[in-house]
């Protein structure tokens, strides 16, 4: 256990020393816990609030002992987290806009892309290959918004264009293609309406 205190220290402190000399915004209390990367272009905005925590690999979590943390912003796009938020094993991919809000729980192994990542013009997929400049392909983006207090369970995936509500439940396995209103459950593939949330 002093082990993994001492390597989660060190890993975090790390990472605050690569953020902070590329211009990332980085709350207070941040932690990034294990295996944890960032590939940020800019220009680009990045801010991460403060009580961050993201772990990645090394056993920290039973579900994903393995897998790393991975986020990739890339430049002339906007990747916002709020407060007091806990990722495990994540993976974002930021071509437009992702924001997160403040006390967002998001379980192992969840994947967050604000874009198709390729062409749906097959023609157009044959020459992804020879291009250097992603943002000359055209590749369908779309912002995605996550609101304060959701709960997304494990290996979910959030696509592109959604908003998911204040206070929502996303079970685990689910495929988010469409938005969320707040204080909702939803699961499944695609991703429906399962019943709303009292307090």
């Amino acid at each position: 256990m002093k082990v993994q205190k001492i390597f989660n220290a060190f890993t975090t402190y790390c990472n605050l020393l690569k953020l902070k000399c590329i211009g990332v915004q980085v709350g207070s209390k941040a932690r990034f816990c294990g295996d944890v990367s960032f590939s940020i272009k800019k220009p680009s905005r990045v801010i991460l609030g403060k009580g961050l925590i993201i772990t990645g690999g090394y056993n920290i979590n039973a579900l994903s002992p393995s897998e790393r943390s991975y986020i990739l912003v890339r430049k002339d796009s906007k990747l916002i987290i709020g407060d007091n938020c806990g990722f495990s094993s994540i993976y974002i991919s930021v071509h437009l806009s992702v924001q997160i809000g403040n006390n967002v729980v998001i379980g192992a192994s969840t994947k967050i892309n604000d874009s198709n990542d390729h062409c749906i013009n097959y023609l157009e997929r044959r020459e992804e290959r020879v291009y250097k400049d992603w943002s000359k392909l055209n590749i369908d983006h779309a912002p995605i918004v996550i609101e304060d207090d959701v709960f997304i369970g494990a290996h979910c995936i959030i696509s592109k264009g959604v908003t998911i509500g204040a206070r929502s439940i996303v079970a685990a396995g689910s495929v988010v293609v469409k938005s969320i209103p707040p204080d909702e459950v939803w699961g499944g593939n695609p991703a429906r309406f399962i019943k709303k949330l009292s307090n």
